[in-house]
This record gives structure tokens, C-alpha cells and sequence, in this order.
């Protein structure tokens, strides 16, 4: 739209001097350029022409400013998605790294003290309770309900258990 606006500005004013330039007065004008005779016209015709090369100058100098206003806007948008980008990778090492202290204080803190009521030592060891199921037999994995065998198990990843694999 830039380019196009330049073009239309260009070749009106260069058509209105052109024009101005290589023709006389009178009542009836002879339009000639580089030359050459193009046509007769009267007065009014030579104003109407006139009025339609200014209105093609006038579009193209629109033309011009809203294309410099569209690409004001679009780098103002740009630069506020880059300011939320900042300001959400900043929140989220932010809580990376309140996560991480959380982490570490529960592994460095103390056990805590079982509510008063409840029993002091494991479920299993406790006089009538069922107990502790079988290790799973060796070369399977106990997934939950069902043993899998050792080379039946999921895909391979990078991701170790408790990681998010976003990150």
C-alpha cells in the first residue's frame, strides 16, 4: 500500500508538471508532452483534469499514512506481547524457584510429629493388620494393578517422574 501510494503521488504530480509545463494559454489548449500533441481541450475539460489528478494525489498521500499507521500499530502490538512474554517467563521462574525451595525445605525439614490418636508405628507391624503385599517377581516392574514384564515397559524418555515435561 506503501509503495503503491508513493506511485500514485509520483505520477500525478509528474503528469500536473509535465502538463504545465509544455502547454501554452488560450481558450482552446493543445495538450502536447514530450512533443507531441495528445488531444484539444477546452478550460473546463483542462480543470476537471485537473481535479481528478489532484484526487489521485490525494489518494495516494492516504494511501501513504495509513500504511506508516498500520505499521505504528503492529509494532506496538508487537511490543506488547514481547513486555507479557518478559513479564510471564519472569513469574514462571519466579515460582520455579519458590518451588524448588519448597522442595528443598521438605526434604531438609524434620518428620513431624503424628497427630495425637494416631498409630506411632507402620500399618503393617501393627498387631492384626493384613500384611505388606509380595515384592513383584524379578524381571517385571509393578506399575499399579498388573506386573509388567521388564521388556514391556513404556517408551523411553528423558522425563524422570515428578518433572513436567515442559521444561
Amino acid at each position: 500500500m506503501l509503495i503503491l501510494g508513493l506511485l500514485l503521488v509520483v505520477a500525478s504530480g509528474a503528469a500536473a508538471v509535465i502538463l504545465i509545463a509544455y502547454n501554452t494559454g488560450g481558450t482552446a489548449q493543445t495538450v502536447s508532452a514530450f512533443g507531441r500533441d495528445i488531444a484539444d481541450v477546452t478550460v473546463m475539460q483542462a480543470f476537471v483534469a485537473g481535479l481528478v489528478l489532484s484526487l489521485v494525489f490525494l489518494l495516494g498521500l492516504w494511501m501513504i499514512l495509513r500504511a506508516g499507521r498500520r505499521g505504528r500499530e503492529n509494532r506496538a502490538r508487537y511490543r506488547e506481547a514481547r513486555r507479557e512474554a518478559k513479564t510471564a517467563a519472569a513469574e514462571r521462574d519466579e515460582l520455579a524457584d519458590r518451588l524448588r525451595r519448597d522442595e528443598e525445605n521438605r526434604v531438609t525439614e524434620p518428620a513431624a510429629d503424628p497427630p495425637v490418636g494416631q498409630p506411632t508405628q507402620p500399618v503393617a507391624t501393627q498387631p492384626g493388620a493384613p500384611a505388606p503385599p509380595a515384592p513383584p517377581p524379578p524381571g517385571t516392574t509393578d506399575s499399579g494393578r498388573h506386573a509388567v514384564p521388564h521388556d514391556q515397559r513404556g517408551p523411553i524418555t528423558n522425563i524422570r517422574p515428578g518433572q513436567s515435561p515442559s521444561r
